[in-house]
């Protein structure tokens, strides 16, 4: 329940935080310069979806076992892929810099944007080994230390970023991600390092060969966590391309609320994880099924709360956070918040195939959900006009494109828990040994 408790409270403070500075930057700056930040934050995620081997997934997977051989060896398996996670990092960086420079010298992007595209950049690489920390403190156990210290540095970030808004303009802001971005990642990998240091012991000296099967997995698991956040990234890409930085305002504005919804469920799917790989290598179906159920019977109850709740008060929200022209989007507001309480309503089909050893469900599925998602909202640029009309559009149909999701997930959930192996009693005891 601690563990709960902080990883809830860090990413509510997160969400709040950046929702805070968002607001902030579309109020003294304007809609149309803020999409432009939006649009080019957008741009470097999207760039750095490429260079992203999840490596942070192959230290959970792989460090635990490799410590079995031996006092250490799993320390230094993680000192070793967090070391290509950072040369990855920043091979990256300097590769998207000199894109960057090139596509203005050539003419392919103003002046201004690449005074604004630069710093993006540097502000997400600054930030690519982070998962790598956070992987480092779930190997030794300490998520709830992470927490907490994920929420001050929250905390310190937005008060660094917000004042470089007001003293600098968008520009101040971009650079000033980059100094909070490479200093919470320095403060979480030094507490990782130590935190994994004191529960498996100092690096061996004895060299060790890169585990069979980590380079098969790293393809998985980074073409699955690329689907996921290209089809939340290339939407706001997308939406400035084929919209205008309006547009991509009126989308970040729109999600403010579904973001935060989630942000507060998702350590159920963290917490579900473990749970639901121990019953499926046991062979509990009733158990999975169980859990699965359960966790969208919470969910669901607290997702169809917050939208009753939410559908009264948005306009008036919207007013007082944004300003008064930004009540017109309250409807396509409430919507999304919908569309956000259907897959919390399903939070288990993040952990869910891979618990049970299908990871190809799940990307199949990010698969589907993002090019329709990006497919619709090129369509909904080109039918309908002007950015309040195409952001409701595309908030319904979102609505309707999570709702065949959803289904499709009880679906699933069914079939795999049907072609789970039923283990016998001596094997399922031998397991749980081991």
């Amino acid at each position: 329940m601690r563990t709960f408790a902080s990883l809830t409270a860090a990413g509510q403070v997160e969400a709040a935080l950046s929702f805070a500075t968002s607001v902030a930057l579309v109020r003294l700056v304007g809609v149309t310069e803020a999409g432009q930040v939006f649009f080019v934050q957008s741009m470097a995620s999207v760039w750095f979806l490429l260079w992203d081997p999840r490596f942070e997934d192959a230290q959970q997977r792989f460090v635990p076992v490799e410590q079995l051989h031996g006092p250490g060896r799993g320390t230094r398996l993680y000192h070793r892929l967090l070391r290509l996670d950072i040369v990855a990092g920043l091979l990256a960086t300097i590769v998207g810099v000199v894109v960057a420079v090139a596509a203005a010298a050539i003419g392919w992007i103003s002046t201004e944007l690449l005074t604004l595209l630069v710093p993006a950049v540097l502000g997400a690489g600054a930030a690519t080994v982070s998962g790598s920390a956070s992987a480092g403190f779930a190997l030794a156990d300490q998520l709830c230390r992470l927490g907490w210290m994920r929420l001050a540095l929250a905390a310190v970030s937005c008060l660094v970023t917000l004042t470089a808004l007001l003293t600098a303009g968008p520009a101040g802001y971009l650079a000033a991600t980059v100094v909070t971005g490479l200093l919470s990642t320095v403060v979480l990998t030094a507490g990782a390092c130590r935190r994994l240091r004191e529960a498996y012991g100092p690096p061996t000296a004895v060299p060790i060969a890169m585990p069979p099967g980590l380079l098969r997995f790293l393809v998985k698991t980074s073409a699955t966590g690329s689907v996921s956040v290209a089809s939340d990234s290339g939407v706001s890409l997308l939406a400035g391309l084929f919209g205008g930085p309006v547009l991509v305002t009126y989308l970040k504005v729109v999600t403010s609320m579904g973001r935060l919804f989630l942000s507060f469920v998702s350590p159920v799917a963290a917490q579900l994880y473990p749970r639901l790989a121990r019953a499926g290598a046991h062979g509990r179906r009733t158990a999975v099924m169980s859990d699965a159920l359960r966790s969208s019977a919470l969910t669901g109850a607290i997702g169809a709360l917050a939208v009753v709740v939410a559908a009264p008060l948005t306009g008036l929200l919207l007013g007082l956070v944004y300003g008064a022209e930004y009540t017109v989007l309250s409807t396509a507001a409430v919507v999304l918040l919908a569309g956000a309480a259907l897959r919390g309503a399903v939070i288990w089909g993040k952990v869910l195939p891979s618990a049970l050893g299908f990871p190809g469900v799940r990307l199949a599925f990010l698969t589907a959900e993002g090019v329709c998602q990006l497919g619709m909202l090129v369509g909904v640029t080109q039918l309908w006009a002007g950015p309040e009309r195409m952001a409701l559009a595309f908030a319904w149909g979102s609505l309707c494109l999570l709702a065949l999701s959803t289904a499709c997930w009880f679906l699933v959930l069914r079939i795999l828990v049907a072609t789970m192996p039923r283990v016998s009693v001596p094997t399922a005891q031998v397991l749980s040994r081991k």
